[in-house]
């Protein structure tokens, strides 16, 4: 009895599963692999050696990044081949209107739905349209206690860590350039200065000054450099030339965690995300509610993820980075599941992401390696695991009491 009852349970998610069909799917993913920007260089300011060449221009979606995204797009397709089996007219695609989101969405898109002319709608807002930036300064700053260095303090050792790799110059190197400035205490003041919310004004007229902490955290600067290095790593460049030698993978990790949780701790204050994550939530219930059966890719930067994650007070870990990283291609998914027998519908969510080593070595994703699935607990809404289901009516109450007007 007691070996017919065990066979029974283990039967019945098989029996339950057969029953279960994905109607509709949203992903909204951070662009891929692409070439560091002004905010990632500071116009070298602070390096003693040069910054190593790309093959593209600043901030534009590299040849590898690319090919990564068509791995994660035939991950895609290969989960979702029931959906995806009604054809290209299965799939819509929406992107903020930048370079790097159009030709990621195209990219991932290409191996989503083969052969298919998808339109890419250029309609996602990039920054909040109606922000208050002294009211973000205020929720900001209340969230450190109005004490900027205090905050940087608590980043003291990574800090440290970040200006030795910037400064050091190896014995006979002609091409480094010594005793260049400790961004922990200097800062490039332009005609536009940055903020702690919004770093890395234009630099082309700047002239270095005493660090302002209120106007712009030399944490912001650690970040920003710790992307370049992880970007680096990810574009498959020598390993000698990461962080001109001297980030190997342990380094990258501890420095990418000051990155993530400096953006996170930012992007997530409640002002900030509820007027970048709002629209992105609603939107996302829109068309999951849509009858008819479709993919739906949205294409965006590593804020809107981090803006939603604060707004639904959600987290993720992936297997090989610290909490609520975003690498290139990485994406939030919400799936809407029917039960045919109950006629229940669910939404389950996800955090998807290649492993930056699976990104760097572009590695095939339909076999036997699959990216990092990090299943999602939502407050107030979820079920109990593995799958944290919430019922459709849930998720709109959720979604609805977010984005109410503070």
């Amino acid at each position: 009895m007691l070996r017919f009852l065990l066979l029974l349970s283990l039967a019945l998610p098989a029996a339950a599963q057969t029953s279960d069909e994905v109607r509709a799917v949203v992903v909204l993913a951070r662009h891929g692999v692409r070439a560091p920007i002004e905010n990632e260089t500071r116009s070298s300011a602070f390096n003693a050696l040069p910054w190593p060449a790309w093959p593209v221009s600043p901030g534009t979606l590299t040849p590898h990044g690319v090919d990564a995204l068509k791995r994660m797009g035939e991950f895609y397709r290969q989960r979702y081949s029931a959906l995806l089996a009604g054809g290209c007219g299965s799939v819509s695609v929406d992107s903020t209107n930048t370079s790097r989101t159009i030709a990621s969405a195209k990219a991932t898109l290409s191996a989503v739905a083969p052969g298919c002319a998808i339109d890419v709608r250029t309609t996602l807002q990039q920054d909040p349209p109606t922000l208050d930036r002294a009211r973000l300064a205020d929720a900001i700053g209340g969230r450190m206690a109005n004490q900027p260095a205090w905050f940087e303090h608590a980043f003291a050792a990574p800090l440290a860590e970040m200006h030795g790799v910037l400064t050091a110059c190896n014995a006979g190197d002609k091409a480094c350039a010594a005793n260049k400035p400790d961004f922990r205490t200097t800062m490039l003041e332009a005609a536009t200065a940055p903020t702690m919310s919004q770093p890395g004004a234009a630099h082309s007229n700047a002239r270095l000054v005493p660090r302002d902490s209120r106007k712009e955290s030399a944490v912001a600067l650690g970040a920003d450099f710790a992307e370049n290095f992880l970007l680096q790593y990810v574009e498959g460049l020598p390993i000698a030339q990461v962080g001109w030698g001297r980030v190997p993978r342990p380094t990258l990790d501890r420095l990418m965690e000051m990155n993530t949780r400096y953006h996170d701790f930012i992007l997530r204050t409640p002002y900030y995300a509820q007027l970048g994550g709002g629209p992105l939530a609603q939107l996302i219930l829109k068309d999951l509610g849509d009858t008819t059966p479709r993919f739906y890719f949205l294409s965006a930067h590593d804020a809107q993820l981090t803006w939603l994650g604060g707004l639904l007070r959600i987290d993720w870990l992936v297997s090989d980075e610290t909490f609520n990283a975003t690498p290139p291609g990485s994406a939030l998914v919400f799936e809407l599941h029917h039960n045919r027998q109950t006629n229940a519908d669910t939404v389950q969510a996800f955090f998807v992401a290649q492993t930056l080593d699976q990104i760097r070595n572009l590695t095939p994703l339909t076999g036997g390696e699959r990216p990092s699935i990090s299943p999602i607990y939502i407050p107030n809404c979820s079920g109990p695991a593995p799958t944290y289901a919430c019922t459709l009516k849930d998720f709109a109450a959720v979604v609805a009491d977010a984005t109410k007007p503070q």
